[in-house]
């Protein structure tokens, strides 16, 4: 009975010594997770040989002999976890992807660029709303599309997919068009029959090419698309429009720089994400809704502005699918939702609307020419 006892005494004893070595080892771990940050703000390897030494040599403060290779084995697991840890903690983040419609060196994916980041990952589609539905997905974090041109307006396909799929425009980005004739070396300007090129980009150049009424007009689905059809064509009679950057990447010769009608012609670049963003340098409100259609109806959405002292900053119509004569209103404003006031305006525009939609609170970015 008395050797029970003392085994079960011995064992609690046990048992309060782990205690203590498990509270000893979480602060070690503590530890190795702060160092592991430092390791990564300053770009340092997880491993350390001559730290590693170091350690080993503590086994030396056993005082019972025989336990100084078991205290090194010690040390070395400790190390071990440790190091795990570091590089778990330590691993980078898989990068966003950002998805853009077009071709690199479309216009869209220099806003994307200038964004995000040189180094930034992205992934070009087709069209708009593959860029929406791969957003849906989640094949991409973030999404960049024109919204407007200073010179040609809005761009109708995106404003109302924006309402169809219900993401939020989380930043925007203005950049400056430089409209290029791009064409295969060793063509010459009296050589070019058809000019291809993204609707907008012919309409914003519609006074060169008037200057050539021999020329023919083909669209295509973006300014970078038609850079490449005339490279990988070899067609010395064809010619496209297109940005500096497309003529660099895609071998092409300028035979006409800066052909736009308007040198400061902007375009307007939103990025959608998921969920929206809230930030206080947050400056700008976008937002859509439809109204009744009664007397009076949109001056009272109107007063809103007036009485809240609201900025306005922008307003377009558009019509509605699948109901004959009436429209979404997209408007955009300054403010921060942050602030109470207002919020409370929103909720008294979003009452006095038949529909309504928050598009977002974002960063404004104006142009600068």
């Amino acid at each position: 009975m008395e050797n029970l006892n003392h085994l079960e005494i011995l064992r609690n004893k046990i048992d309060e010594i782990d205690s203590a070595l498990l509270q000893l080892f979480e602060e070690r771990m503590k530890k190795s997770l702060e160092i592991a940050e430092y390791k990564a703000r300053h770009d340092l390897g997880v491993l350390d040989e001559v730290r590693e030494r170091k350690v080993l040599e503590k086994a030396g403060q056993v005082e019972i002999p025989e336990l100084y290779e078991y205290a090194k084995t010690f040390l070395t697991a400790l190390m071990d976890i440790s190091k795990d840890l570091q590089e778990k903690h330590m691993k980078p983040v898989n990068p966003e992807v950002i998805g853009f419609q077009g071709l690199p060196g479309s216009y869209s994916e220099q806003a994307l660029r200038l964004f995000f980041g040189e180094a930034a990952k992205s992934r070009h589609y087709s069209n708009f709303e593959d860029v929406f539905k791969a957003l849906q997905a989640e094949e991409i974090d973030y999404g960049v599309l024109p919204l407007e041109n200073s010179y040609t307006g809005g761009i109708s396909d995106v404003y109302d997919l924006l309402c169809h799929f219900g993401f939020y425009i989380i930043g925007e980005k203005c950049v400056q068009v430089d409209n290029n004739l791009l064409a295969v070396n060793g063509a010459r300007l009296e050589d070019i029959r058809e000019i291809y090129s993204h609707p907008q980009a012919l309409l914003q150049c519609s006074r060169y090419l008037k200057s050539h009424p021999q020329w023919h007009t083909v669209s295509c689905s973006n300014t970078a698309v038609s850079a490449k059809l005339i490279a990988d064509s070899g067609t010395l009679t064809k010619a496209a429009i297109a940005s500096r950057r497309a003529a660099e990447l895609y071998g092409l010769t300028i035979l006409a720089e800066g052909i736009n009608n308007n040198k400061d012609n902007f375009t307007r670049f939103i990025i959608i994400g998921r969920e929206p963003k809230a930030k206080k340098e947050n400056n700008k409100i976008s937002m859509a809704l439809a109204i009744a259609h009664e007397p009076g109806s949109l001056h009272r959405i109107l007063s809103h502005f007036a009485k809240n002292e609201l900025n306005m900053l922008k307003i377009e119509s558009r019509p509605m699918t699948g109901k004959t004569w009436e429209y979404l209103f997209y408007i955009d404003f300054e403010g921060n939702l942050e602030r109470k006031e207002i919020r409370q305006a929103v909720d008294e525009i979003k009452k006095d609307s038949t529909y309504f939609k928050l598009l977002g609170n974002y960063s404004s970015n104006y142009p600068s020419a």
